[in-house]
């Protein structure tokens, strides 16, 4: 009946679509959380086997900087990627926040 609007309608699934794509989300760990406190989070993480903790020991690429902050937001995501990237797989306790700027750096990449 109205073939033009049936032309825009489907021509405006094509381009808005994917605007609507979900952006990429990471969980760092909260800056205001107490260093023993995240230093909980990586360890349970790395003794559990939940996670591959290599990349933050010495010698990682991401080991620098060598702080308990950085460590445990890398150790913190991980668990989270793999874990369905949930709120719940970020939550460690409240400890955890998503963001959605990539907290990549140099050479250690948070997948």
């Amino acid at each position: 009946m109205f073939p033009q609007l049936t032309l825009i309608f489907l021509f405006s699934l094509v381009v808005i679509h994917p605007l609507h794509v979900s952006a990429k989300t990471w969980c760092v760990a909260n800056t205001s959380v107490a260093a023993t406190q995240l230093q909980a989070n990586i360890d349970w993480a790395c003794s559990e086997g939940k996670v591959d903790c290599v990349k933050i020991n010495p010698g990682g690429v991401c080991f620098d900087p060598d702080t308990v902050l950085s460590h445990a937001s890398f150790v913190m995501n991980d668990f989270y990627q793999n874990h369905g990237s949930t709120e719940e797989s970020c939550n460690f306790s409240g400890t955890g926040q998503i963001v959605t700027v990539d907290p990549s750096y140099g050479s250690c990449v948070y997948t």
